[in-house]
């Protein structure tokens, strides 16, 4: 496997009018889906793997198909991991811990 890079995106849009957000987490989450990069729903946050180009493309796809859902305003926390000294996986972190 090549050296990937992990991230965890949250994508908030703001002024909706709604405290509910599934609607646009739903459709975060089918842009993530359409990129290919593996992928966790997490309750706070998607994580992903994959190339790190491929994960900064998959966020503007994000925030563009937030705007065209209507979202005037979108903050966006992103985090990366970008281990270059060996091939991790997401299972892999989550392992390490478990396994403490």
């Amino acid at each position: 496997m090549a050296k990937q890079v992990i991230a965890e995106i949250t994508a908030v849009p703001l002024g909706t009018g709604s405290t509910s957000l599934s609607r646009y987490v739903r459709i975060a989450q089918q842009v993530i889906e359409q990129s290919g990069l593996d992928y966790q729903l997490c309750p706070m946050g998607t994580c992903v793997q994959g190339d790190l180009g491929t994960i900064l493309e998959t966020v503007k796809r994000i925030h563009e198909a937030l705007a065209r859902a209507g979202c005037a305003r979108i903050s966006t926390q992103l985090k990366l991991d970008d281990r270059r000294d060996k091939d991790r996986t997401m299972q892999d972190k989550v392992d390490a811990v478990l396994k403490r």
